[in-house]
């Protein structure tokens, strides 16, 4: 989600990594919308692509303060600080990240890595698990999103066409050419989910479109594409 039109900008600058001009749309993203968790966390991430660590660390340490209840704040903090080799602080940010949202899968991952670098192999395993387990389940959300966006499809299919059939002129007698002793079947229309599986979701994922990166993500060994 883009908050304005800059940070849209300065986004697709940063993919394309055009880098200094992606700065002047952050810039500009921020005096629209000042102290903004989710311009500042992004702005942070451009300054570790340019190795600005102080930048770097300002923009992710706002951002943290402004949004202490959601877990990527402090992963995203942990990630630049083992980037720039600070790996206590960083394990200390990711545990912080797995308390907040204990289900943040890339989180234990990503725990479990630097435990391991620690030499702590029962603390890595344990988090490794944790990771696997949320990812199979995340996946089989995902399929069940998939399917009830079928259902979905497929429901609203069969109104469109009952309600052009209401708006039609009745057909004249003998037109339709109906079997003598065969009564029309009624159109078994399937019955409306009591709640959206997006609904009951909703604090993983607003988009399957994002849903389906991460799931992507996850599968490819948490890295980003290169």
């Amino acid at each position: 989600m883009y908050i304005n039109s800059e940070h849209k900008k300065a986004q697709e600058l940063l993919d394309e990594q055009k880098f200094e001009k992606s700065l002047i749309a952050f810039n500009k993203a921020l005096k629209l919308n000042p102290n903004h968790p989710d311009i500042l966390s992004h702005r942070g991430v451009l300054h570790l692509h340019m190795n600005q660590k102080k930048k770097c660390f300002d923009d992710l340490e706002l951002s943290l303060r402004l949004d202490k209840d959601y877990s990527y704040r402090y992963a995203a903090l942990a990630y630049a600080k083992d980037y720039f080799g600070d790996l206590d602080a960083a394990i200390e940010l990711y545990e912080k990240a797995v308390q907040v949202d204990p289900e943040d899968a890339i989180s234990h991952n990503n725990l479990g890595l630097l435990m391991e670098k620690r030499g702590y192999q029962k603390k890595a395993k344990e988090n490794f698990e944790k990771a696997d387990r949320l990812a199979e389940i995340h996946e089989g959300m995902l399929n069940k999103m998939d399917e009830l966006e079928k259902q979905e499809e497929s429901f609203n299919k069969e109104n469109t066409e009952t309600k052009e059939e209401k708006s039609n002129p009745l057909p004249k007698p003998g037109s339709l050419n109906i079997p003598k002793g065969e009564p029309l079947q009624p159109k078994k229309l399937k019955p409306d989910a009591q709640q959206t599986f997006g609904q009951v979701s909703k604090d993983l994922v607003t988009k399957k479109s994002v849903f389906k990166e991460f799931i992507g993500f996850v599968k490819n060994g948490f890295k980003l594409k290169e």
